[in-house]
């Protein structure tokens, strides 16, 4: 079993809040109870957010409301109709990025209130597994095979490396209460077929996947790390090359970045890719969500193309052609 107040140790002061997004479910109740064990049990801030979604959601407020009252911690609770609110202002957007949206907002304007840095999730090796193939499934970019870490931005997950099997048994050895969803168990719904259906089936071939999986996710955590330093490496002397010269005569050279098309051309296809993406990246608010891999070979084409002084526009990046340079 992990010791939580040594991943605590490593993250926060004594002093600072501990700010636990709790669903009431399994492991972030695991997660509540072994906090109150530790020394930071008095700077636990517990938040719940209602997305009205399931008729057991009022149950579980108002479960969480009489447990503060128990064992002593303070509690924050928000509710919010997110079926309404994407229905009338998010038609094209998906019911469940709403919700993620909106508890998130709910979560960062706690961290405001009391000064904090970082939220606390129940994530644990099950959900990494689990989000590996369902993103594997879904998506083209390693970014999201190797969405969950321990410490990500002001997220941390003390409980990746445990498997649910173990927190289940933990609470239930020692009677100690917390809810389920049952809509986890609708196999209707893509996810909860993956969970119950398909990745079961990989304990039949071999009973170490999870340890296999979670392996290969942190070694393309280190490819990704490489990556980015060499497509950093490359704008950044590409930037101060051609500053530096005399040669071109650019506008607005003192406000955009650039690279000569002759250097993008020799790196190799993998980095030119990556290239692309963390240009798209950088242009749509720190998101690729809407980068296909058809218009990264599109924008390659259009640096390849020997036509001069012209635009490409894919969502929010812009790229312009300038004599033998790429302005973006």
């Amino acid at each position: 079993m992990i010791n939580i107040e040594e991943i605590l140790d490593k993250h926060y002061n004594e002093d600072e809040k501990i700010i636990l997004a709790c669903s009431t479910w399994p492991d972030s109740m695991f997660l509540l109870y072994k906090i109150l064990e530790t020394k930071y049990k008095k700077n636990l801030v517990v938040c719940y957010f209602n997305h009205k979604l399931r008729k057991e959601a009022d149950d579980e407020e108002k479960w969480i409301e009489d447990l503060w009252k128990k064992l002593w911690f303070k509690v924050e609770i928000a509710d919010c109709e997110i079926k309404n609110i994407r229905d009338k202002f998010y038609p094209n957007k998906w019911l469940e990025e709403v919700a993620r949206d909106k508890r998130y907002a709910f979560l960062n304007a706690i961290l405001n209130i009391y000064d904090a840095n970082t939220i606390i999730t129940g994530h644990h090796l099950d959900d990494k597994i689990e989000t590996f193939f369902f993103n594997l499934v879904r998506w083209t970019k390693l970014t999201w095979l190797i969405n969950m870490k321990e410490k990500s931005w002001s997220i941390l997950r003390p409980l990746i490396e445990l498997e649910k099997n173990n927190i289940l048994n933990y609470l239930n050895e020692n009677w100690l209460e917390y809810k389920t969803d049952n809509s986890n168990y609708d196999t209707k719904l893509s996810r909860n077929k993956l969970r119950h259906d398909i990745i079961p089936q990989f304990e039949k071939i071999n009973s170490n996947y999870k340890s296999n999986i979670n392996n290969l996710s942190r070694y393309l955590e280190e490819v990704k790390i490489f990556i980015d330093l060499e497509v950093n490496k490359f704008l950044d002397e590409q930037w101060i090359l051609i500053f530096n010269s005399c040669k071109y005569k650019i506008n607005t050279l003192s406000i955009n970045w650039y690279f000569y098309i002759k250097d993008f051309t020799e790196l190799s296809s993998l980095i030119q890719k990556e290239v692309i993406r963390h240009i798209f990246y950088i242009s749509n608010w720190k998101s690729t969500i809407w980068l296909t891999e058809s218009n990264i070979i599109e924008v390659i084409r259009f640096i390849n193309w020997k036509n001069n002084k012209t635009i490409k526009e894919i969502k929010e990046m812009k790229m312009k052609k300038e004599n033998k340079i790429i302005i973006f």
